[in-house]
């Protein structure tokens, strides 16, 4: 097979500093250092690769609600067949920042799917309006953010309290959707079937106009911009809903109702940039992992704040580098809220969205918070170890996919270079590694493009390398059925790529070798002809190695067509000059597509590289000999033979032994052999074909 040299990391020369003389000394740049976070005791960069590993961006822009949402209410269509009903889907699985389901372990509540059937005939507002509603909002006696509904009739939906009467919260929520005779889990991939959205449904009224109490928040000054103008006006045109919840500590219950912005939350969601959902989600985890029991703060609280945080933060400042930052900050927007006992309403911003929770349990929340904020990336890994997602890999735990990351940070050392080759490049090669020992291919991608994207500054090549690292990966995993896939797969998804010829060489290899593996001669057939068409693609790619037209004439070889594979090893030695690094390396996984003298070097040395015209003069010589053409074999062994001179290399002379003794001159073998011992003493297997020889010589001239 093809092997690439190995560059080294690079040194960066800075601009000369302006001076008068021309004598002046370049500027020395200092050395990148690390950026840690002390109280979490973590470099930022190692926790952004880490962040980034855990719950990747690609996964991230993959989460859609919108064919889903699509297909649900195609199926409440069926239930909701007049005009006075509607439904909206709320919930964070429609909000764009719901957690990827779990293969192994269980989370509450999570991911939230919830109908909100609107009655659209039965309209809200404020008495000051002067219009006629169904029913008038009375704030008076109400917590903040709630209200109640005051209607001039009695009726099946209404209760009295202190003579005034009010639609009851608890008769309308009994009028939902009836899951009966609904059956069958939606198609789409995710958490959502019909059963279970109409098991969450919550009764809603129209308020068509934006509520007084919260013109404030259209009006406040966000050093953001964001949300922006169009869009607040678009969310205050569409007015809000009133739903039959109450406040935890409400001694009305039955009549109390809240102001729900459902709709607008969905709209401000849904206009976050991938990063900022990325954050949100990895901000839940933490919550799940550390501070979801006792049930005190919900997702909802954190979604409050981190709505917040969003118009103190421009989205253009949300980036993978700041995201760590970013992350750590809101964990102590959290801790700082606890502390203080207050969430603003996001919307009601004189409404305290924590205002029922005991002082005691505050007591209890904030040491644990204080945990979360001190340990950010051991509860990240605490949490990995009861739940795993489907795209993280099954058989290697995240400790030990990070270990140097660890290490690294236990060292505390302050050298972002240091800390990128002795840490970050290590594990994500494991990361990658494990990704597509387990068939993962795009997460394995994934990982060597963030990385390179991620450390361009320190990294020794730019985006494009993200191939030649990858191929070497592919080169090193030993399930043949993986290797080819995964090389199918870099063919497929780097097929612009100018180092393309190089990988579909070593899927020919790979082609090569399935063909020894396959039974039948119809598959033989087939496998032959994917093999040489590959091998043939490769060659025709610009860049094209002789390497990769040496591997192309071995398989023609191994296959009988010698004829069809002198005119290629021909070409290789003329043009030899070229590319006098080129080279070929054949291991275990190859050991079917060579001959039997290759095999016994695997055998010996667990593998054989040489360079390509090396191979060529060996394969040649097989070549000549195979067809008849023995005195064609003995004239080019002459140049062999000079060119293993030349050389120097203990496998060259090896294979040049190997080539005498096809045309039976065992003297010569003897020779080649010996020059192979002397260059590499250690060389057993050629100490014993050196023995062998002198006694094959010694028998002829005997006979």
């Amino acid at each position: 097979m093809a092997t690439a040299s190995v560059q080294g990391m690079p040194t960066q020369e800075a601009a000369p500093t302006p001076g008068p003389t021309p004598e002046a000394e370049p500027a020395q740049e200092p050395e990148p250092t690390l950026e840690w976070d002390w109280t979490g005791n973590v470099p930022l960069p190692h926790f952004s690769f880490f962040l980034n590993q855990y719950l990747p961006l690609y996964h991230v822009k993959k989460i859609q609600s919108a064919s889903l949402e699509t297909e649900i209410h195609e199926q409440l269509a069926t239930l909701v067949k007049t005009a006075d009903k509607s439904c909206e889907l709320i919930g964070d699985v429609f909000e764009g920042w719901a957690l990827p389901p779990v293969v192994v372990g269980k989370l509450e509540d999570s991911p939230r799917v919830h109908l909100m059937l609107v009655y659209n005939d039965m309209v809200c507002g404020d008495k000051e309006d002067d219009q006629h509603y169904f029913a008038t909002v009375n704030t008076k006696d109400t917590n903040s953010g709630y209200l109640r509904l005051v209607t001039a009739e009695e009726g099946r939906f209404t209760a009295k309290y202190k003579d005034v009467i009010y639609i009851s919260a608890k008769k309308m929520s009994e009028y939902c959707l009836q899951p009966a005779g609904v059956g069958g889990a939606s198609s789409s991939e995710g958490p959502a079937d019909l059963k279970t959205i109409l098991s969450k449904q919550v009764v809603a009224f129209p308020h068509p106009k934006w509520p007084k109490k919260a013109e404030g928040w259209a009006k406040r000054e966000r050093i953001s911009g964001w949300p922006s103008q169009d869009m607040i006006k678009k969310i205050m045109l569409a007015g809000c809903h009133v739903v039959p919840w109450s406040h935890p500590q409400s001694k009305t219950k039955e009549i109390d109702w809240q102001y729900s912005f459902a709709v607008a939350e969905r709209i401000l969601m849904q206009s976050l940039t991938d990063i900022q959902r990325q954050c949100l989600m990895l901000l839940k985890i933490m919550y799940y992992e550390s501070l979801s029991f006792p049930r005190i703060l919900t997702p909802e609280h954190i979604k409050v704040l981190f709505l917040w945080e969003c118009e103190n933060i421009p989205q253009a400042d949300w980036t993978d580098e700041s995201l760590p930052s970013i992350l750590l900050c809101l964990v102590d927007r959290i801790l700082h809220a606890v502390i203080y006992g207050e969430i603003p309403h996001y919307f009601l911003g004189n409404t305290n969205v924590i205002d029922h929770i005991h002082e005691e349990f505050i007591f209890d929340l904030m040491p644990r918070i204080s945990n979360v904020r001190q340990n950010p990336l051991q509860k990240l890994l605490d949490f990995s170890r009861l739940h795993t997602f489907p795209f993280w890999p099954r058989n290697t735990s995240w400790t030990q996919l990070i270990e140097p990351i660890l290490a690294d940070i236990e060292s505390q050392q302050d050298d972002l270079q240091k800390g990128f080759i002795n840490a970050i490049l290590p594990a994500s090669q494991t990361i990658a590694k494990c990704h597509i020992d387990e068939g993962r291919f795009e997460e394995g991608v994934e990982t060597y493009r963030d990385l390179s994207q991620r450390f361009k500054d320190v990294l020794s090549r730019d985006v494009g390398s993200v191939l030649s690292n990858l191929t070497s990966v592919a080169l090193s995993i030993e399930d043949l059925d993986i290797s080819v896939g995964f090389h199918e797969y870099l063919a497929k998804t780097f097929s612009d790529d100018s180092r393309i010829a190089s990988l579909k060489g070593n899927l020919g290899c790979m082609y090569h070798a399935k063909y020894h593996e396959v039974t039948t001669d119809e598959e033989k057939q087939q496998m032959a002809t994917k093999t040489e068409a590959t091998f043939q693609e490769a060659i025709a790619s610009p860049g094209s190695s002789i390497a990769t037209r040496t591997d192309y004439a071995n398989f023609l070889c191994q296959t009988g067509k010698y004829e069809d594979a002198i005119p290629q090893l021909l070409q290789i030695i003329e043009g030899r000059t070229s590319q006098p690094s080129a080279g070929n390396m054949y291991t275990k996984e190859e050991y079917k597509t060579v001959d039997e003298n290759i095999q016994r070097e695997i055998d010996a040395h667990k593998q054989i590289s040489a360079p390509s015209y090396i191979y060529s003069y060996y394969l040649l010589v097989a070549s000549y000999v195979a067809l008849g053409q023995v005195e064609d074999a003995k004239e080019i062994l002459k140049e062999f033979e000079e060119a293993a001179y030349s050389l120097k290399d203990d496998a060259a002379y090896s294979l040049l032994g190997y080539s005498f003794v096809r045309v039976e001159n065992y003297k010569s073998a003897t020779v080649a052999f010996a020059k192979a011992v002397e260059i590499n003493p250690k060389n057993e297997l050629a100490m014993e074909n050196e023995l062998t020889n002198t006694a094959l010589a010694m028998s002829l001239e005997d006979g």
